[in-house]
Order: C-alpha cells, then structure tokens, then sequence
C-alpha cells in the first residue's frame, strides 16, 4: 500500500532560502533516474503542488541513506547553497543520530576516532589509512533482555556510512544494517535526529530536532524491560 505524501516526507523549516524536511526510511534523497517517485526532492515538488505553490530551486547539500529516516537540508538558492555547502564541508553542521543497535556498548560515552577507507572487497571500513572521521556517542537507554540500547551519536565528520560503520567498530552495530551488520530486522534502525547550522541569510543559528520514530521505539522492546541513561544532548 502506498504511503500518503505526509508519511514519507514533512516540511519542519522553509523559508526562502532554505527547506529542511524529515523523510521516511524508503526514500531516496536525490532520485536515481525518473522511475524514482519516491525520493525528497520530488515529494518536495509534490507538496508544493499540492499548496499550489510556484515551484523553486532545490539544491542537494548531503545525503541520508535510502533507508535511514530523518532530517535533510536542501538549498533553495544560490546564497543558501553556497554558504550551506561551505559549513558541511567544514564539518560545522551539527548532525546528530539516533541508532538501535545491536549489543550494548561496553561503555556508556565515547570518541570514535578512526580513518575510513576501502577493504579488499571495496567494502568501506575503518582502516590504518583513509580518511579520518569522528564520532561522539552516548548510550540513552539499554534493554538487556533484547540485548539492545538507544545511542545517541554526534558527527565531527561527514563520512558516508560513518554512524554504521563506527557502532559495528563498536561490535554493536545498527540493527537492520545488513552491510556492516549480520541480521535484517525491517528497516535499519537509523534516524537523523538533529541538524543545526547558520543561517545564510540571517547569520542566525538555526537548529532542529525529531523525535524518536515509532519503528525505532518498538525495536526497543518493553518500556519495563528499559534502563534509561543519560540522555542529555553531546555538545
């Protein structure tokens, strides 16, 4: 069955610079080729249509992973995509995550530090030489009966695959990620959680944040069987 246009995508910020939405797991951030309905610029597009709205510019800034939910940013004009483009990669847009994974952490908070590279295979993977990335994680809540927990995770780098990648580094890696995981559970228990940047125009700090899906939350298990942690936000 076909999801409604407000359950694959919502507008939480537009102005005329800049549209932040919160797409579902499923959807492309940038369609493939024109068999791609499904993806944010185009529900964009659609929701715009919708409102009879004049169709504008969307400019790609980063990507999410096809099956990660969440926040993504897109420039609506070249003042936007430029200064946008500059603080990405500068790595001064905050990103934060939040990921069900599979094992528990060994320690509650942590630095990820580690250079990302190619493995024999072409795979990526965290290797002697690459590309450093960085990672700031923080354990919300476990449940030790599914043998799971919540993590909270804040990038210092844009790598692709970073969170996946650093939490099966970890050994606990994302529950449904069947590229660096060992199970398919659904969708892969990843959303993108909190984006925060400048403003171009007004030079104003402007910072969102989501709440935990309900697919993410049900992965959890039993409220009964939880134990919260520190959940405060990494800074």
């Amino acid at each position: 069955m076909r999801k409604k246009l407000h359950e694959r995508i919502e507008v939480l910020h537009e102005d005329q610079d800049v549209i932040v939405v919160e797409k579902a797991a499923g959807v492309l951030s940038y369609p493939v080729d024109e068999r791609d309905e499904d993806s944010a610029i185009r529900l964009i597009r659609r929701f715009w249509k919708i409102q009879n709205r004049k169709q504008e510019h969307v400019y790609l800034l980063h990507r999410l992973d096809k099956e990660t939910s969440g926040l993504i940013a897109f420039a609506k004009t070249t003042l936007a995509r430029n200064s946008l483009s500059r603080q990405f990669e500068e790595h001064s847009v905050v990103r934060g995550y939040l990921a069900v994974t599979r094992g528990i952490p060994a320690q509650e908070r942590g630095t990820i530090q580690t250079f990302l590279g190619r493995d024999e295979r072409g795979k990526r993977a965290v290797r002697r030489k690459g590309r450093s990335a960085t990672t700031l994680y923080r354990v919300v809540l476990v449940n030790r009966k599914l043998n799971r927990a919540l993590v909270r995770c804040y990038l210092h780098t844009g790598r692709t695959h970073q969170v996946r990648i650093h939490m099966a580094h970890l050994n606990t890696p994302v529950v449904g990620d069947v590229v660096y995981g060992v199970e398919r559970s659904g969708r892969m228990a990843l959303h993108a959680e909190v984006l925060g940047f400048i403003h171009p125009r007004t030079g104003r700090p402007v910072l969102i944040r989501t709440s935990v899906p309900q697919e993410l939350e049900h992965l959890l298990g039993s409220r009964s069987d939880r134990v919260y942690l520190q959940s405060s936000a990494l800074r």
